[in-house]
């Protein structure tokens, strides 16, 4: 069994939440939390220049302790991946969109992303929901100004397109999907009339149906994920959604008759368990377990720390589908149809990344890429620019996956300039 810990907003408060963690360890030694899961807000800061990009009125800017994760003076107690919100260290993320170690044991799942971690598969799409933004390239460049700071976050049809093209009745199920934001439509699976109590402001919303992403509502009935985390709102709030079998393939002897057939939908499709999560702060529910009974792949005793690792068939569709990156502001023209991501396709990834590993210490399927600070820490330089861009974890996937830079760059390791001065910025840029 794996006990895993789901926070909403984190809001940078890193320590408190570790804190919490350690806590429920210590209360708890013989089933400890091993991986926490964070549903945006992070604020991965790393000195006062990547402050200076995260979308919000600069009285509620502040650095608070990732920056000493980054440096390597405190290290996570627990395995940790997240998603990006809307208060985010935006131009560190641009780096590291398709994923990657922000900190020592710190992932970022990417703007939409799938890894396994043991045998539960979690996806993930970052950012929030805005009409005016979702059919445009990312078209975002840094430096980012007061407008594209916001438009950054906002997901793209691409990303959704993405998620939906997995093929969840031939290959395995989405076990966790994490959001920001809620699906649209969400709170008419729950207890609706104490939600309103608790946030009258919300009714309006929800009786025109506008409350949350319509764009994730879609995905949650496409993928049917057994477990759906999300944030935002700042409200715990949960639900339980029937879901149709659509697609789902059944066995043939499932369909001998219509009761067998429906206990194999049954069996197959119990539904998808939804929660969102308040803010860290005391006394408000931000916290909660989630525990896998079979999610370990190592015999029992011989537990192994557990590690990030790709999943093949959605490396395989972002190949399948790079050539709609862009850097246009303009409409993305997707195709009507969905790829169908095929077996070869599949093993061409398994193929190169046995390729990359076998050169490497990693474990079989592991995430090819370690953490590599790329910019100086606040302890070094506080006041530092980071005008440097690119990833060389971001260089190391896409030459493994045969795929150029498109709307990503590469890593450049010129020195970030240290002078305010010593760059001219025009207003609009600034």
């Amino acid at each position: 069994m794996v006990r895993i810990a789901i926070v909403g907003c984190a809001h940078g408060k890193l320590d408190e939440i570790y804190d919490t963690v350690t806590f429920m360890n210590e209360r708890d030694s013989v089933h400890p939390i091993r991986l926490l899961l964070c549903c945006g807000d992070f604020q991965s800061m790393r000195n006062n220049s990547d402050l200076e990009t995260m979308a919000c009125p600069p009285k509620y800017r502040a650095l608070n302790s990732f920056h000493e994760y980054y440096a390597g003076k405190k290290i996570a107690p627990v395995l940790t991946v997240f998603i990006g919100g809307n208060h985010e260290a935006s131009n560190y993320l641009m780096d590291l969109r398709y994923g990657g170690w922000v900190a020592p044991r710190i992932f970022f799942l990417g703007f939409a992303g799938v890894i396994r971690v043991g045998r539960v598969r979690i996806a993930g799409i970052s950012g929030i929901f805005k009409p005016h933004a979702y059919h445009s390239g990312h078209y975002e460049t840094i430096p980012l100004n007061q407008s594209t700071m916001r438009s950054v976050y906002h997901i793209r049809q691409l990303e959704i397109y993405r998620l939906s093209l997995l093929q969840h009745f031939q290959s395995e199920k989405i076990d966790i999907f994490l959001s920001h934001d809620w699906p649209r439509g969400i709170e008419q699976y729950g207890d609706t009339a104490k939600l309103i109590s608790k946030k009258p402001f919300f009714r309006k919303e929800i009786q025109a149906n506008t409350l949350g992403n319509p764009a994730t509502e879609y995905l949650l009935h496409e993928l049917k994920p057994l477990y759906w985390f999300a944030a935002h709102l700042h409200v715990k709030f949960a639900a339980i959604v029937p879901q149709e079998p659509g697609n789902i393939e059944l066995n043939s002897e499932s369909k001998e008759s219509d009761n067998s057939t429906q206990n194999e939908v049954n069996r197959i499709l119990p539904g998808t368990k939804f929660l969102a999560l308040d803010k860290c702060l005391p006394g408000r529910d931000f916290l909660q377990v989630l525990e896998f009974p079979d999610a370990l792949k190592e015999a029992p005793g011989n537990e192994e720390d557990l590690i990030i690792e790709y999943d093949a068939e959605w490396l395989a569709i972002l190949k399948a589908t790079y050539r709609f990156e862009t850097l246009s502001q303009n409409e993305i023209p997707l195709p009507n149809e969905k790829i169908c991501v095929k077996s070869e396709d599949i093993n061409y990834i398994h193929s190169r990344m046995k390729m990359f590993v076998s050169k490497s210490p990693k474990r079989a399927n592991e995430w090819i890429t370690d953490f590599v600070q790329t910019v100086p820490t606040y302890e070094e330089e506080p006041d530092v620019m980071n005008v440097r861009q690119g990833n060389p974890q971001t260089d190391t996937l896409l030459a493994v996956l045969e795929l150029p830079h498109v709307i990503t760059r590469p890593f450049d390791s010129i020195e970030p300039i240290s002078d305010p001065n010593a760059i001219a910025l025009d207003d609009e840029e600034i």
